[in-house]
């Protein structure tokens, strides 16, 4: 199978690809992981410079010989999240995967730039989330919602002018902007977050830094599944930026 036979974004590219039609692509910020309903807006881009169906949650173009091609997404990035998103050329497929996403069969881990707060504790991280519309747009808050549940820990820390840390994180359940919103909960956000971050620290973050995009990458990825009885492993790694990483030294 030849990588080219994906149209990707030109900032994004394939990591791995195993032979059942699982295909492992590192999404870059500011890339949506597919269109929202209706077309593009101008400037924007998404993982494919392909059509994409709703109904099916599927990309789908010609190829050079004019066979129909289609990319089933497994799960989504936020747009200006970068790292692992899976996808599969057949439906099927992509329904076993889907199953152990909602099973919580896979094991995730994201890496984050945040600020500091001595007073929070690494380890576990339980909130009740409720999704909500505000003017028009999706928001995460605390509330009578569902549980999401995060294994948080520090690996790096800088102090300076700005007082900011590395942090390893294990998302438990999957759910809409979690790790941004347990971030905030906890006063410690997410860097360049321009929904759910702390806007003066921002500025002040990109003044010393130059770093102008949301500091959250999903890193890697592992899982087992079961297909047409065989045992397909999953794992892909996906390093931290090196605009993110060369800050700490």
């Amino acid at each position: 199978m030849e990588f080219t036979d994906l149209p990707l974004d030109r900032n994004c590219q394939v990591i791995s690809y195993h032979e059942a039609g699982i295909w492992v692509i590192e999404k870059a910020t500011g890339v949506l992981s597919h269109p929202n309903h209706g077309n593009l807006k101008a400037g924007q881009k998404s993982l494919l410079r392909a059509d994409y169906c709703h109904k099916k949650e599927a990309y789908h173009w010609q190829n050079e010989n004019g066979k129909q091609k289609w990319l089933y997404l497994c799960h989504r990035l936020d747009s200006p999240t970068s790292g692992i998103i899976i996808g599969c050329t057949n439906n099927e497929l992509a329904s076993i995967v889907k199953k152990t996403f909602l099973d919580k069969k896979i094991k995730k881990t994201y890496f984050a730039i945040t600020g500091v707060n001595p007073r929070i504790r690494m380890g576990t991280w339980k909130d009740l989330l409720v999704e909500r519309k505000i003017n028009g747009k999706l928001r995460v808050q605390p509330g009578k919602g569902s549980l999401a549940i995060t294994k948080a820990g520090k690996m790096r820390e800088r102090k300076g002018k700005v007082n900011f840390q590395l942090l390893e994180l294990l998302p438990l359940t999957g759910k809409t902007h979690q790790l941004r919103v347990q971030c905030m909960i906890r006063k410690i956000p997410i860097l360049g977050d321009k929904t759910y971050g702390d806007f003066s620290l921002n500025r002040k973050f990109q003044q010393a830094t130059r770093i102008q995009r949301l500091c959250l990458h999903a890193s890697q990825i592992e899982f087992n599944i079961e297909h047409e009885r065989e045992e397909i492993k999953i794992f892909a790694e996906s390093p931290l930026p090196r605009q993110m990483g060369k800050i700490f030294g």
